[in-house]
């Protein structure tokens, strides 16, 4: 597999480098680039921990190219702690979400988990960070395939305070307040996802052919999609988003 693209996309990604924006062998296709996503996570010999699934409002499939949701897997050595330091590169970028984490193994199937099943396999919800950014030249915007390839752009997640009970939350209704440097950039809420609710971005993930043969296991968790937009972020920086007023998450982001 030596030279293949899953392994120029993994040495990007651990290296800080970038491959050309029309990179020979770059996807054209969904399929393709899911192909490509696999070689990629086989490139990488490490565990997932679980999945981010991108594009999950509707404004943003024309802006990035794609035709719906997308998923990236999620590896534990870039995974953060609340009020860690995040290293970034130039051109990366900081998304404000909800990630869940799953207790039980689901596996992958084309009905879909009913709500009492989900809520039963829910083990936390956190405030999250997503932080992404591209390891190819170029922007996110009208990246497409390469995208989904790329692991779905994911650089980082911070997984910050759990958000207590969630099973009597109206997520529908939940704010919440992105801060840069103490000052308010942006306020949203995940009313502005694709799905009724929250947990219903559990079962389509579920469905999803990159799960077919893995299915979602035990402890892997899920970034459900930003709910502030997408808000560029420079080495210096120091991140706090407020959930509803009980729950938080900060990091601060440097260049390595």
């Amino acid at each position: 597999m030596a030279g293949s693209i899953g392994n120029l996309l993994w040495e990007a990604r651990t290296t800080g480098t970038k491959l050309d924006g029309d990179f020979c062998g770059a996807p054209t296709t969904e399929g393709e680039a899911y192909s490509l996503q696999s070689e990629m996570i086989v490139a990488s010999g490490e565990k997932l921990i679980g999945w981010k699934i991108g594009a999950t409002a509707e404004a943003l499939f024309g802006v990035l190219g794609v035709s719906g949701p997308f998923v990236g897997p999620l590896f534990d050595r870039f995974t953060y702690s609340n009020a860690d330091t995040v290293v970034i590169q130039p051109g990366n970028a900081l998304e404000t979400e909800i990630t869940i984490r799953v207790k039980a193994d689901m596996p992958s199937r084309k009905v879909a988990y009913n709500r009492d099943e989900i809520l039963n396999a829910v083990d936390n919800v956190y405030a999250s960070f997503e932080v992404v950014g591209a390891r190819f030249e170029g922007d996110l915007a009208g990246a497409g395939c390469r995208l989904i390839a790329d692991g779905g752009a994911n650089v980082a997640t911070v997984l910050g305070e759990e958000i207590q009970d969630w099973r009597k939350t109206d997520f529908q209704k939940y704010p919440i307040s992105l801060f840069i440097n103490d000052e308010l950039i942006k306020e949203g809420s995940p009313s502005v996802l694709l799905w009724e609710h929250i947990f219903d971005s559990v079962s389509w993930l579920a469905a999803h052919s990159a799960l077919a043969e893995r299915g979602l296991k035990s402890g892997d968790i899920i970034m459900t999609g930003t709910c502030t937009g997408i808000s560029p972020l420079n080495p210096g920086d120091r991140a706090e988003a407020h959930f509803g007023g009980i729950a938080k998450i900060s990091a601060s982001f440097v260049y390595s």
